[in-house]
C-alpha cells in the first residue's frame, strides 16, 4: 500500500512536468548519466507495447521500470563499447525503424490519440524524443550482431535444446519464399513543381514580414507540429535527419531558412533558439499530394509489368530490378526467401499468398504502400531450421549474458534510484 502511494505521488509528478523529475539521476554508468525523464520515458514506451497502463497496474509498471533501468545501464555500457569499435548506423534505418515503432504503438493503443493519452505526449513530441532513443538501439544491436555473429550451434546442441526445451515450444510455421514487386504512388513532376511553388509562396510571404506561427499552422502538413506552430522544440545534434540538421544547426537565432528538400517534402526552417549542441526549431512542411492521375500511372504500369511478365518478354526477376519501388527486396532481384508465415504482418499480402500455388504469379493488387504482384516461389516445413535457430539464440543469449558481465565489471556503475 506504501508502495503504491509513493508510486501514485510521482506519477502525479510526472504529469505536471516539474523541473526536479526532468533533471533527475537514477544512475550514473562510467561517465554517462541516466536522467529520471529518460527512464520514465523508456519505460512508457515499453508499457505502451505491452499494454500495461502505468495507473491502474502500477505493480507491473514498477517491476517494469525496474527491469528498464537495466536495460538502460546495458545499453551505457554497450554504446561506449560501439565507440571503441566505431559502429554507425544510417539516418534512414533510424527513420524506418522509428516510423514502424510509432505505428505499432497507434495499433496497439487503437488510435492515435489514445496512443498519446498513454505515453502523455504528442505523437510528434513522442518522434523526437524517441529518435535518439531509436538510434541508440540501432547502435546496440548492430554491436551485439557483429560481435555474435560467427557462433554455431552443432547438431548435438541442437537436440540437447530440443530435449530440454520441447514440451514448452511453439508450434512451427511454415516458411514462404516469395517474389515481391512493388510499385510506388509517387508525386509526378507537376505535383512536385507545385509544390514547390507553394513553398516559395510561403517563403516570399515569411520575407515580408508574416508570421511564422500563423503560416505553420495554416499550410504545414506536419500534422505533429502544425498546431504548435511548426515548433519542434529543443532536439539535440542527431535528433534530426542529415538534410534537415545540417540547414537547422547553420541558422541563427531567428533565421529564417531557404526551401530544403528532404524524403518528407519541403521545409522551411526557423531557430528559435540554441544552446550548445541543442537547438529550438520550428519548420513548416510541404508535402506533394497524389493526384488521381498518379494513382491511374502507377496501376497502369504495374499491369503492363504483370502482363509483359505473362507473355514472357519480361522475367519476374528482371521486372524487380528494374522497376521495383520495393529497396529491402530489389537488391535480390525481388525475393524474400523463407520467411516464417506468421512474420508476414500485411493481411493482404497473406491472403494472396494463401490463393497461389507454388509458381503462380498474382494479379496485381493495391495496399497503402502503392500496387503489387507477387509470386510464390516455395513453401517449406522449416521446424528443424526454426528449432535450430531457437537453440543458436539461446546460445547466444547465454554468450552475451557472460560479456555484458564482464563488461559491467569494467565500467563504474551507481544506481541511485528508479521510481
Amino acid at each position: 500500500m506504501i508502495k503504491q502511494s509513493i508510486f501514485s505521488l510521482l506519477l502525479l509528478v510526472l504529469l505536471t512536468h516539474s523541473q526536479e523529475l526532468i533533471d533527475g539521476i537514477v544512475a550514473v554508468v562510467g561517465d554517462n548519466a541516466i536522467l529520471r525523464s529518460d527512464l520514465e520515458q523508456f519505460a512508457r514506451i515499453n508499457a505502451s507495447q505491452m499494454k500495461i497502463d502505468p495507473i491502474r497496474d502500477q505493480d507491473k509498471y514498477i517491476e517494469l521500470v525496474n527491469k528498464s533501468l537495466n536495460v538502460l545501464i546495458e545499453e551505457n555500457i554497450l554504446l561506449e563499447e560501439a565507440k571503441i569499435e566505431s559502429i554507425e548506423v544510417k539516418d534512414r534505418d533510424v527513420e524506418n525503424m522509428l516510423e514502424n515503432q510509432i505505428q505499432e504503438m497507434i495499433t496497439q493503443a487503437g488510435s492515435r490519440e489514445r496512443a498519446e493519452e498513454m505515453l502523455g505526449s504528442p505523437i510528434f513530441k513522442i518522434k523526437r524524443d524517441y529518435r535518439p532513443i531509436i538510434k541508440k538501439r540501432l547502435i546496440v544491436e548492430t554491436l551485439r550482431s557483429e560481435k555474435f555473429k560467427n557462433i554455431t550451434v552443432s547438431r548435438r546442441e541442437v537436440n540437447d535444446f530440443y530435449n530440454v526445451f520441447k514440451d514448452s515450444l511453439p508450434e512451427v510455421p511454415p516458411s514462404l519464399d516469395f517474389s515481391h514487386i512493388l510499385i510506388d504512388i509517387s508525386p509526378g513532376e507537376k505535383e512536385e513543381n507545385e509544390t514547390k511553388e507553394k513553398a516559395d509562396s510561403i517563403l516570399n510571404l515569411l520575407k515580408s514580414g508574416e508570421d511564422f506561427g500563423r503560416l505553420a499552422r495554416l499550410y504545414s502538413n506536419d500534422p505533429g507540429s502544425a498546431t504548435e506552430g511548426g515548433n519542434l522544440g529543443y532536439i539535440n545534434r542527431g535528433g534530426f535527419i542529415k538534410s534537415f540538421e545540417k540547414v537547422a544547426f547553420s541558422l541563427h537565432k531567428d533565421e529564417i531558412s531557404g526551401i530544403v528538400k528532404t524524403d518528407f517534402g519541403y521545409h522551411i526552417i526557423q531557430q528559435v533558439d540554441r544552446k550548445g549542441e541543442k537547438i529550438n526549431v520550428r519548420h513548416i512542411l510541404i508535402t506533394p499530394k497524389i493526384s488521381d492521375q498518379n494513382i491511374l500511372d502507377s496501376e497502369k504500369l504495374s499491369n503492363d509489368i504483370h502482363q509483359n511478365i505473362i507473355n514472357g518478354s519480361i522475367t519476374f526477376d528482371s521486372a524487380a530490378v528494374r522497376y521495383s519501388d520495393d529497396k529491402d527486396s530489389k537488391t535480390n532481384k525481388g525475393r524474400i526467401e523463407r520467411i516464417p508465415k506468421n512474420q508476414i504482418q500485411n493481411p493482404v499480402f497473406l491472403s494472396v499468398l494463401d490463393n497461389l500455388e507454388v509458381g503462380q504469379l498474382s494479379s496485381v493488387f493495391k495496399t497503402d504502400l502503392g500496387f503489387h504482384i507477387l509470386k510464390l516461389n516455395n513453401v517449406y516445413d522449416d521446424t528443424w531450421v526454426i528449432i535450430e535457430q531457437w537453440a543458436l539464440e539461446y546460445k547466444k543469449s547465454k554468450l552475451y549474458q557472460k560479456w555484458i558481465n564482464d563488461l559491467k565489471s569494467q565500467f563504474y556503475i551507481d544506481i541511485k534510484s528508479s521510481l
